[in-house]
């Protein structure tokens, strides 16, 4: 493969520049001088053959013997039927035109110019040399009139392309023989240096055991045998390396996976150590929390149900005003609200027992997609179910799960509307873990996810409206799953929104028509 970086390539494309120069200089020197003198030379034969016409024509123009300056004229065109000359009186009209009719219309500019001077035009394209000559009796000075000559060029033209053509062969075969010559002297001289190249070339690719052959007997042949010497000593060296290289590779990749068993169980130990200690604390918070708000929930209560007592009796009062019983009204309203509250905040408790009983999760998780899709201010978002087909049991209390449930999703759906997200997408997965004995419910969204995702276990941390939302549904939610022995994790996914993980114990199903007797 011809390579231009190479000693040989350069050496090659210098000759064949300098000797392309050479030939094109010389080529261009040699038609111009052509050229030049062609020119010159029929500019002359043409002056030396007007002149002769107008000697010959004189005594018949004089004599205004305009039948035999016709005869004359058609006489002298025979063999050059592109020519043309033109005869004008004194008073510059024209007497006589011989030639083609198509330059006659064409040659105003020239008719009053009667100064022997060679001039060149184009007509059509086509070179013509003119003269304009007067006639004139030398002894009476008297000017009779004048004859414009005009002959075409295409000739000269012709012989200079052929000349050209020529000059361009003899170059190109002569260009030729000097790249035979060229490869050949060229190919001679840097031989041995390709060769010494290729041998480094193997020697730092590591054939070591390359030896060169230079039969020049010149300083190639020197350098040679150097280098046999040098590949020589670098082969033993690197015999010797490779054997120590051997020894040490075995001992590092021993040692090496000494360590990577230690680190891969260092990591995993790490990482359990990392989870129990998030989950317990998690779960001492989570019971902390919940003791503390369940104890005020119960000490709101006993006030709550008196208030709610006394609204009861002064409202069933006949002597009450209707003001009176407007604002009791509000009273009692706001006093009901206090404790549909305080009736949540007890569900926190986590020493509260639930009944439980066989549920197919499958069923529970269509019926809520149903139920939840089916509300009007829900129509602008989709709710996805994956791996619906397989019937995972699990042993739980159907209405708190739904509960659950309906939370997770109605907080996506929320995110939605407070995000502005036309296009909300909610995808509900359930599927089985690795081992089989758990079942793992995603919902996933793409509603902007949670923005500080260490609080969103904490009752009332919410970042909705308060006057909304009382914070307390992922409270609840986590409660009920860790009263199921589940667990339930958050993380915000690549779609810009949350995932939702929810994992529960799977059971054998045992009855097969208690999910009918659940969902009555």
């Amino acid at each position: 493969m011809f390579k231009i970086n190479t000693l040989r390539s350069k050496f090659l494309l210098s000759f064949i520049m300098i000797s392309l120069a050479y030939i094109t200089i010389s080529s261009f020197f040699i038609l111009n001088m052509i050229n030049s003198t062609n020119n010159r030379l029929s500019k002359i034969n043409f002056v030396h053959w007007a002149k002769d016409f107008e000697t010959m024509v004189e005594p018949n123009f004089i004599n205004f013997n305009y039948i035999k300056l016709t005869s004359q004229a058609e006489e002298i065109l025979k063999e050059n039927p592109n020519d043309f000359i033109m005869l004008f009186d004194g008073q510059n009209k024209e007497i006589i035109y011989k030639g083609p009719d198509w330059i006659k219309a064409r040659l105003a500019p020239y008719k009053a110019d009667a100064d022997d001077q060679v001039r060149e035009a184009v007509f059509d394209s086509q070179p013509y040399y003119l003269i304009s000559l007067p006639v004139k009796v030398a002894a009476a000075n008297t000017l009779w009139g004048s004859i414009l000559f005009g002959r075409s060029n295409e000739e000269k033209q012709a012989i200079i392309a052929e000349l050209r053509l020529f000059i361009i062969i003899i170059s190109a075969v002569l260009l030729a023989v000097f790249i035979i010559l060229i490869v050949i002297i060229n190919r001679k001289l840097t031989q041995p240096i390709q060769l010494l190249k290729n041998g480094l070339e193997k020697i730092s690719y590591g054939s070591f055991s390359h030896r060169i052959h230079i039969r020049s007997n010149d300083e190639f042949s020197y350098l040679g045998s150097q280098f046999n010497e040098m590949a020589e000593k670098i082969e033993s060296m690197m015999t010797e390396i490779e054997a120590t290289h051997k020894e040490l590779e075995k001992q590092v990749t021993s040692r090496t996976r000494e360590l990577n068993e230690s680190n891969k169980k260092l990591q995993i130990a790490m990482q359990e150590l990392r989870d129990t200690q998030r989950h317990i604390i998690q779960s001492e918070k989570q019971k902390s929390l919940t003791a503390i708000v369940s104890g005020f929930a119960h000490e709101i209560n006993n006030p709550l149900t008196g208030i709610l007592g006394y609204v009861d009796l002064i409202s069933i009062r006949e002597d009450s005003s209707p003001y009176v019983k407007e604002k009791l009204g509000s009273i009692q309203k706001q006093a009901e609200r206090i404790k549909n509250i305080v009736d949540q905040l007890n569900q926190l408790n986590p020493d509260m027992e639930q009944v439980k009983m066989e549920i197919s999760l499958s069923n529970l998780l269509e019926k809520l997609i149903k139920v939840i899709s089916s509300r009007p201010e829900n129509s602008d978002y989709a709710i996805i179910k994956n791996n619906f087909n397989e019937d995972i049991t699990i042993q739980g209390n159907h209405f708190a799960l739904w509960q659950v449930f309906e939370g997770i999703v109605e907080n996506a759906l929320e995110a939605f509307r407070e995000n502005n997200i036309r296009k909300g997408m909610i995808s509900i997965e359930l599927k089985k873990s690795m081992d089989g004995g758990q079942a793992i419910v995603d919902v996933s969204d793409n509603g902007g996810g949670f923005k500080n995702l260490d609080k969103a276990f904490d009752p009332f941390y919410t970042t909705k409206n308060r006057t909304q939302k009382k914070g307390i549904g992922l409270t609840l939610a986590y409660n009920i799953i860790h009263e199921h022995q589940g667990n339930i994790v958050i993380k915000n996914n690549e779609t810009n929104g949350a995932t939702v993980s929810v994992y529960l114990k799977i059971t054998e199903k045992k009855f097969k028509n208690q999910n009918r007797a659940e969902e009555k």
